[in-house]
């Protein structure tokens, strides 16, 4: 089978996983790898290499055992960088930018744009999420919310949200787990045994698609414990992790 035709099936290996990946794009020091880091460890990184870009796989729990693998692709771009690298590659994509950074705004408007403008040509779908980075910091507010939300609707996207890394464990989860719940609904028409509903969240640009609430299913298997190790190992490597 082609990659072509794996990505049409949702990337699903012979074991029944299916995999995803995901972009996360935006102008240097809005707080990417923040982010990466948040999502895969639930820890809050101080310092990191700007320049560093790498891709990392964390295990995502769809409910009813259906597994998924999502890729994080933390991108960096420079002027010499080729975009096709997460443009071909994607399934979705974040696009960050920091409220305490006005042109980091206009660079995400940059980001969804050509992004938008790749997939028309391309005849592709993918869903976008646009964050806004860096709450923790409003008294050196740039950006104002409304803004962020104004732009989100004019893109399309699929979701806003106005957060930090620094503080908002769950909510930056959610970013990643409702793009993923879209493509894996795209993709594969819904997630097995569980009634998907669509909602209207206040002061939502979009109608982001949520799961109901479903018990969590036994735990993993060894393999899922050795990629787990793994990836703490990747990361420790990569990223110089504060307490």
């Amino acid at each position: 089978m082609t990659m072509s035709a794996r990505k049409a099936l949702g990337l699903q290996r012979s074991n029944g996983t299916h995999e995803f990946n995901i972009a996360i794009v935006g102008a240097l020091g809005v707080g990417k790898s923040a982010l990466t880091v948040k999502y895969m460890t639930k820890r809050f990184i101080m310092e990191y290499d700007p320049y560093l870009e790498g891709t990392y796989t964390k295990h995502e729990d769809m409910g009813d055992s259906q597994d998924c693998l999502v890729h994080l692709m933390d991108t960096c771009d420079r002027e010499d960088s080729d975009p096709a690298r997460y443009l071909t590659w994607a399934d979705a994509f974040v696009v960050v930018y920091s409220i305490t950074n006005r042109p980091s705004f206009e660079t995400a408007r940059a980001y969804l744009e050509n992004i938008t403008h790749y997939l028309k040509q391309h005849e592709r779908d993918c869903p976008l999420a646009l964050v806004a980075n860096k709450i923790d910091l409003e008294r050196y507010r740039q950006v104002s919310k409304s803004e962020g939300l104004a732009l989100s609707r004019e893109m399309n996207c699929l979701s806003f949200d106005d957060t930090t890394a620094a503080e908002d464990c769950d909510a930056v989860f959610e970013v990643f787990r409702r793009l993923v719940r879209k493509v894996y609904t795209d993709r594969c028409g819904g997630l097995a045994g569980q009634a998907l509903y669509i909602e209207e969240e206040r002061g939502s640009p979009a109608h982001p698609l949520h799961a109901r609430t479903r018990p969590k299913s036994p735990k993993g298997t060894a393999d899922k414990k050795d990629e787990k190790n793994l990836q703490k190992k990747n990361f420790s490597k990569i990223f110089k992790i504060f307490n």
